[in-house]
């Protein structure tokens, strides 16, 4: 082999290009490596995408016709990588959609109730036992794995300390790194008993962030003792638990990076520490290179490497990124030394994946009575691990029993009719839209009822840039409760929010009946119904400190 040759397997084996189905936010179209793209820069792993603004659109196809030109062309098979954070469902409509982490955090802390916990559901020091997020890793990793998915990236290791934080929120599991750290190594440890590799993201912190990094370089400002005592206590336990990978975002820490303005993924520091500080040996990927908070940057692939990054996510243009790196490499910006080890590492990475894909999924027996222990006390059917039905009934019953109320007595009796009222704001998201549509279809009693449900919605939303709900919102919200009690009705809030976006003085106020339902996917959706029907009774309790 020549050693041209040699430098473009390398090249193909750092980068991890896009397979996205067409319809999402950042393409109307499908895309996919280009055949002569694969021919020459066969890649080591892939990053497929079936999400989109409706809901889940499968990627499979796309991805099974990459593999098949790699194998056509005699290439190893690539693995697959995917943003799993609410099980499989989210990118794959056959598959179970799970609840978002600070739900399964709610749910985690109704379990330490007193009497609440099943008898064989061990706690850490900390005093979390973590079933419920091991519970979600596990039944995430085996649908991933039965849709060719090795690399789950999740879970979020944020600490979201910034209640307006426009980008975590309830997809980190709490907002103090003791609540985080064991929940998030909890769902790592699902992930590798159902038989997946997990990624710890996002290096060095995204929860104290004002800013969205899809639009603009996210700012944080903490101290470096800061970010070790907060921030990093979450990947330290990620890290001892084993985790395969660990995602670099592109946030400017001024503390960490000694560079004001340098987004992470491209500061050798900032990687120092994470090889040093923290200790990990693994495979360090970068978040989506595509990004806006990089905008106006150049070199950011070979820069990325340099730093001391290994897989280059979504790179800006396949083609394009290959031959910048094939340049830093002959010009002497990027050391043909750093570009191999980061290929080394990579294929490394996929011999990892593929000896857990060739061995069989831990057997669904075994798995199936430990969930039956660790769920004991709440009656789960350890079928989960079996048929999509299962899977879907544990699913259910999980977003419901997540649910948490909170104010006064709720105004009417579970089962009774009520109508639900149009949505707050009303401009969310097409996947939000359509399950606030089929609550209202499923509750709404033609017949006049005074109960009223108002729905009050809050999307993480990427390239949005914002989170929770205006002041003018509440306000209108106020108005319109007030108005239905002067006309005799039976008024309650559904906040399909994190708790942390709460007005101040709605917590816990005697006068307001809520639901805390954490976000307006349609597990949280239905959830909220079942709780109107009488069909499951809340058990989560508050999962953050702030409200």
């Amino acid at each position: 082999m020549t050693a041209d040759r040699e430098l473009e397997l390398d090249v193909g084996a750092v980068l991890v290009p896009e397979v996205r189905v067409g319809g999402t936010i950042a393409s109307a179209t499908p895309i996919r490596p280009s055949r002569e793209y694969l021919r020459r820069f066969p890649p080591v792993g892939v990053i497929a995408f079936g999400r989109t603004p409706q809901g889940a659109s499968s990627p499979s196809e796309l991805l099974a016709a990459v593999r098949a030109e790699l194998a056509e062309d005699g290439a190893t098979r690539c693995f697959a990588a995917c943003d799993l954070e609410q099980g499989a469902g989210l990118h794959f409509p056959t598959a179970t959609r799970l609840p978002p982490a600070l739900a399964l955090a709610a749910r985690e802390a109704g379990s330490a109730t007193p009497g609440a916990r099943g008898p064989t559901d061990a706690t850490d020091a900390s005093g979390v036992s973590g079933s419920f997020a091991r519970s979600a890793g596990a039944l995430t990793a085996l649908e991933a794995r039965e849709h060719a998915i090795e690399l789950v990236l999740a879970p979020v290791a944020d600490v979201n300390t910034r209640r307006s934080n426009p980008l975590i929120a309830v997809r980190s599991f709490g907002d103090t790194p003791e609540r985080a750290a064991p929940l998030a190594r909890a769902f790592l440890e699902g992930l590798h008993q159902g038989g997946a590799g997990g990624c710890a993201k996002h290096y060095p912190g995204h929860g104290d962030t004002e800013e969205d990094s899809h639009r603009e370089l996210a700012r944080v400002a903490r101290s470096r003792e800061e970010l070790a005592a907060v921030e990093w206590a979450p990947f330290r336990a990620l890290i001892d638990a084993g985790v395969d990978t660990v995602m670099v975002s592109h946030l400017d820490v001024p503390a960490l990076t000694g560079e004001p303005g340098l987004p992470a993924t491209l500061s050798p520091r900032a990687l120092a520490a994470l090889r040093g500080e923290l200790g990990f040996h693994g495979a360090v990927l970068t978040d989506a290179l595509n990004m806006h908070a990089l905008t106006g940057l150049e070199s950011i692939h070979a820069r990325a490497l340099a730093a001391g990054c290994d897989g280059l996510l979504c790179p800006t243009g396949n083609e394009v990124a290959a031959e910048e790196l094939l340049r830093a490499v002959r010009d002497g910006a990027l050391s043909r030394e750093r570009l191999r080890a980061a290929a080394d590492t990579l294929r490394g990475l996929r011999a990892k994946l593929d000896a857990r894909r060739a061995s069989p999924p831990a057997e669904r027996s075994r798995l199936s009575r430990w969930f039956a222990g660790s769920h004991a006390a709440s009656g789960c059917d350890p079928a989960v691990f079996g048929a999509p039905a299962e899977r879907a009934a544990f699913a259910r019953r999980l977003a419901g029993e997540a649910l948490v109320l909170a104010g006064g007595e709720w105004p009417w009796k579970p089962g009774a009719p009520c109508e639900v009222l149009a949505p707050v704001p009303s401009g969310a998201g097409a996947e939000a839209r359509q399950a606030i549509h089929e609550l209202r279809r499923d509750v709404v009693d033609p017949s006049g009822t005074p109960n009223a449900l108002l729905p009050v919605l809050a999307e993480v939303r990427a390239f949005d840039g914002t989170y929770g709900v205006r002041p003018e919102d509440v306000l209108m919200i106020e108005a319109k409760l007030a108005d239905l009690r002067r006309l005799g009705w039976r008024t309650a809030i559904a906040w399909f929010a994190s708790p942390q976006s709460l007005p101040p003085g709605w917590w816990g106020r005697r006068d307001l009946a809520l639901v805390l339902a954490f976000a307006p996917t349609p597990p949280m959706v239905r959830a909220v119904g079942d709780f109107l029907q009488g069909r499951v009774q809340p058990l989560g309790s508050l999962p953050t400190t702030a409200h």
